[in-house]
């Protein structure tokens, strides 16, 4: 079954909400923090949030079928500013290819190289479930980082986003 495409833009404001906190989350870790490496998962707190960012890109441009030759990574985004500054212009990306999706287009196939050059085949909807799942996963972690590195994480669920959303807070 494809849920309705109002259910993803629904999600895709979620994820577009929950990067931001997470981006807000992090201006309370001093610098020598922030770019220090944990040793979990993508290493610095920044490196964290640039693959976050990265690979919603990456998806994005699959989905349209213009894939890029290179993930983007902290070179292309080497501080907080480049950070802050670009993924907001791909939330809207994202949020804007989202909103022309219809029940036919969520259902088409899409033919992507994975990062060990396989070639993978699965409808949109499908994808776009593990975007938003991906973003879930890795805010749990930034959350972590920010709490060791010193800093005051913020409540990031999905119902945290709607009590927010209908005012509730």
């Amino acid at each position: 079954m494809i849920p309705a495409p109002a259910f993803f833009r629904e999600l895709f404001e979620y994820v577009r909400w929950g990067d931001h906190e997470c981006m807000l989350a992090a201006r309370s870790v001093a610098d020598a923090e922030y770019y220090r490496d944990q040793q979990m998962s993508h290493g610095s707190l920044h490196k964290q949030l640039v693959h976050m960012m990265a690979a919603e890109w990456l998806w994005l441009s699959r989905w349209r079928g213009s894939p890029t030759a290179k993930p983007e990574t902290v070179e292309d985004h080497p501080t907080r500013m480049a950070l802050e500054q670009r993924w907001p212009l791909d939330h809207a990306a994202m949020l804007d290819f989202v909103a022309h999706q219809t029940p036919a287009t969520l259902a088409r196939n899409i033919t992507y190289k994975n990062s060990r050059g396989d070639l993978v085949t699965l409808p949109l909807a499908s994808l776009m479930v593990h975007v938003i799942d991906h973003a879930a996963y890795h805010r749990g972690q930034v959350n972590t980082m920010i709490r060791r590195a010193g800093g005051q994480p913020r409540s990031i669920s999905f119902h945290a986003y709607s009590l927010q959303k209908e005012k509730h807070w």
